[in-house]
């Protein structure tokens, strides 16, 4: 009896491992499984915050990277802090500011907002978890063309590096990307940034760092907070060990300094990001989904859920044509009508997306039509 107990037993235990072990080391990111229209490309946003000496800590360096996991080109957008958006409650500020005003959350809603693109993972530390994570890889080599002297005794910051061929410890390596110099601003700190990441990367990358991967992950996992779930861990890792620097690709938001009531700010030029953000950034999905025009319709009375679906339609390359308020308000369940059989897999991923029903209708139309219900209000609730 107690033999028979002991095989039962051990058979839970492997089971429980089993799961264990399919759970941390799958090959799939848990956003590519859970993304109705087959994208390629994750977008990660990584947030580096000052300190809380003088209040909630701004965004001192704002990146987001989209890598393409087929053909393992990355992209790496460098936004200045002082791009000027719109942080709802706040009205016109500085990108930086929204960290202080709702964390990392609220800087990944503005820059979805902002950019029009879905933001897949975020990772932010502070200065300490920067520093630390830089002496857990031994320090980066990188050139520093000229000295770098700068001293802010009421901020903290005392920046003195040489020029020439130099290996930064943690601290050193903060000064280098805090610096901002008189003439270039945030503009010639933001090169600076981009220079430091392709040395960071092609440190980590290095067969004596990959080796250590598993432990360093350990050193650095209290250093950052991120949304990336457990289960994503080993495909980052497996992601890491086959990435290309030949295939990474930088930009910085294009625009210009401006002056506006006293503060200085950076101004995007709409049209130019565009194009970046299409080039850099967005996946193939989303340039087949930008031929679609959608009509939204509020069928439940809740006030701006039809133009909020819209936004978050848009994140996929769609194009809200029309926003109003449909026939009645009681609409149970979401409609989605599409009036070309062609249509019909674009049609069933937006249900995946948002749920609700689909429906074939044989009209002379080009569009797709959603009528908002009920559920749509459940589900993102």
């Amino acid at each position: 009896m107690r033999i028979k107990k002991g095989i039962l037993i051990l058979f839970i235990v492997l089971i429980i491992i089993g799961f264990t072990l399919a759970y941390v080391l799958n090959n799939n990111f848990s956003v590519i499984r859970g993304n109705p229209f087959s994208t390629s490309k994750i977008n990660i946003l990584i947030i580096g915050y000052d300190s809380t000496i003088n209040g909630p800590p701004r965004a001192d360096t704002i990146i987001l990277s989209s890598i393409d996991l087929n053909t393992k080109e990355t992209g790496v957008l460098f936004i200045p802090r002082d791009t000027r958006v719109d942080i709802p409650g706040h009205g016109k500020n500085r990108i930086n500011a929204s960290h202080a005003f709702g964390g990392v959350e609220l800087t990944d809603e503005i820059l979805e907002s902002f950019l029009d693109i879905p933001i897949d993972y975020y990772v932010e530390t502070n200065f300490k978890g920067f520093a630390k994570i830089i002496d857990s890889l031994g320090g980066i080599e990188i050139n520093i063309e000229e000295p770098l002297h700068y001293v802010d005794n009421a901020g903290g910051l005392y920046i003195d590096l040489p020029a020439g061929e130099n290996k930064l410890n943690g601290e050193e390596a903060l000064q280098y990307v805090r610096y901002r110099e008189p003439t270039y601003g945030d503009i010639g700190r933001v090169e600076r940034q981009r220079k430091f990441i392709k040395a960071l990367m092609k440190k980590v990358i290095s067969p004596d760092i990959i080796m250590k991967l598993p432990s360093l992950l350990k050193e650095t996992v209290s250093a950052v907070n991120t949304n990336i779930p457990l289960k994503d861990v080993s495909p980052f890792v497996r992601l890491v060990k086959n990435m290309d620097l030949n295939m990474m690709k930088t930009a910085m938001v294009p625009g210009k300094p401006q002056y506006i009531n006293g503060a200085s700010y950076w101004i995007a030029e709409k049209e130019e990001l565009k194009i970046l953000i299409d080039n850099l950034i967005r996946s193939k999905e989303y340039i087949k989904n930008s031929k679609y025009k959608v009509s939204i319709f509020n069928g439940n009375g809740s006030s701006g859920i039809a133009g909020k679906l819209g936004n978050e339609l848009e994140k996929y390359g769609f194009i809200t044509s029309n926003i109003d308020n449909a026939g009645n308000f009681n609409y149970q369940d979401t409609i989605i009508k599409y009036y070309d059989r062609r249509d019909k897999n674009t049609a069933i991923g937006i249900r995946k997306l948002i749920g609700g029903k689909i429906q074939y209708k044989e009209e002379e139309k080009t569009e797709i039509e959603i009528i908002v219900g009920n559920d749509y209000l459940k589900r993102i609730e």
